[in-house]
């Protein structure tokens, strides 16, 4: 009921109409509480919905993703709303040369895994020599089409299971790394240009 994702096929125009009225926002210096003046770098929002934060560091000023990774465990109190679990879908640590994100913030304990394409078979991202190493996220990764996408396909929440099968209750959000991304949508590619096989 907040956005309509893109259909299957193009047969049906007022489908597409829908999706295309979607709005994507991008939000500078977001504030988030009412009982301080902290703010978040960027928020990304879908008609209106923050549904992606980030926290944006320039090594040239002495900041790397690691200190918006500690920004997060330390300065982000999970319990205001906007960071409250299922409440937005990932928060991610940037600098030009690295990118890390997380589902869940829980303060000292909150888990940050990699978002890199991968550098010479190992952790990181290939340097470039027009832009910064992590320019991908902006041109690739959240353009309109692929956050609707990621919300519509690949974001999930899961619950976990005990040892006899039976759910915890304990929840989960499941937000792809790069590389899974990357190797289903070229996958999703290859099968809609060439066929099955």
């Amino acid at each position: 009921r907040i956005a309509f994702f893109s259909p299957a096929h193009g047969l049906n125009p007022e489908l597409e109409a829908r999706y295309r009225a979607n709005r994507l926002g991008i939000t500078r210096q977001l504030y988030f509480s009412g009982k301080n003046k902290k703010s978040l770098d960027v928020a990304l929002s879908v008609n209106g919905i923050p549904v992606v934060t980030l926290e944006l560091k320039n090594p040239l000023t002495g900041q790397t993703a690691a200190n918006a990774i500690h920004q997060y465990r330390h300065d982000r109190d999970p319990r205001e709303p906007l960071f409250a679990y299922g409440r937005c879908l990932a928060h991610f640590a940037v600098d030009p040369d690295l990118v890390y994100m997380t589902t869940e913030l829980k303060g000292q304990a909150t888990r940050f895994l990699p978002f890199n394409q991968g550098r010479s078979g190992g952790a990181g991202n290939p340097p470039s020599w027009q832009d910064y190493s992590t320019a991908y996220l902006w041109k690739e990764v959240w353009t309109r089409d692929s956050v609707l996408d990621l919300v519509q396909q690949f974001i999930h929440e899961v619950e976990e299971e005990g040892d006899k099968g039976r759910k915890t209750g304990d929840k989960h959000l499941i937000f792809p790394r790069y590389h899974q991304l990357d190797a289903v949508r070229r996958l999703v590619r290859d099968a809609r240009e060439h066929g099955p096989g």
